[in-house]
């Protein structure tokens, strides 16, 4: 099954620059404090454990709702699609040992723990960077001609962290992210989302 119109599908890789960046900024950052205080190993815990999170939800949502669907109406590309998704295993095993890598160095922050940390935030990168190429480059073209807006706009009802995704965005990126938002919601940007996620980011980089 294919459509001549392609739909909409330049957000993933918007959302998928959050993911690009977010492992290595994290790996760096407990590299840069390798004896912090108490407070800021809770806050890096949270944040490393929530951008884990995400990622996990993010690919709950193409189990569900993406690949599923490829797979059904497109079975010719089915070899490439299932092996693309696949990969989401590998992932969810480095997911699995960074997420036990920072609640050890929460438990017992040092400068061992926090090296032990940082290095599975590495590999975790290394094995998420060419999943998300291989999906920007052979998942999403065919989900364009083969989903319909609605499905594809599906995957983004659950909520993400939108001033870490909006941040490093052009002016028109971050227009077009905004668009999908409630009226309500854009007119109060500023003060809902803006200012809540520069204190935030303020103090994940200069320190609790």
């Amino acid at each position: 099954m294919s459509k001549a119109q392609p739909i909409d599908v330049r957000d993933m890789a918007i959302i998928h620059r959050t993911f690009r960046n977010m492992y290595n900024e994290s790996a760096r950052l407990v590299r840069t404090a390798p004896a912090p205080s108490s407070g800021r190993v809770s806050f890096l815990a949270d944040h490393i454990d929530f951008g884990i999170a995400m990622l996990h939800v993010h690919h709950e949502d193409e189990d569900e709702l993406l690949y599923p669907k490829l797979i059904q109406r497109v079975p010719e590309q089915a070899p490439m699609t299932e092996q693309v998704d696949q990969e989401h295993q590998l992932i969810k095993t480095a997911l699995d040992e960074a997420a036990a890598a920072c609640a050890a160095w929460r438990g017992r922050p040092s400068a061992d723990t926090g090296e032990a940390l940082a290095a599975s935030l590495d590999h975790l990168n290394s094995v998420v960077q060419p999943h998300l190429d291989d999906e920007e480059q052979k998942v999403v073209p065919l989900a364009a001609v083969t989903l319909t807006q609605q499905e594809w706009d599906a995957m983004g009802k659950h909520g993400v962290a939108l001033g870490m995704i909006l941040e490093p965005l052009s002016q028109a990126d971050r227009a077009y992210m905004m668009k999908t938002l409630p009226a309500p919601v854009r007119m109060l940007y500023p003060i809902l989302i803006e200012r809540p996620w520069k204190k935030y980011a303020a103090t994940l980089r200069t320190g609790t």
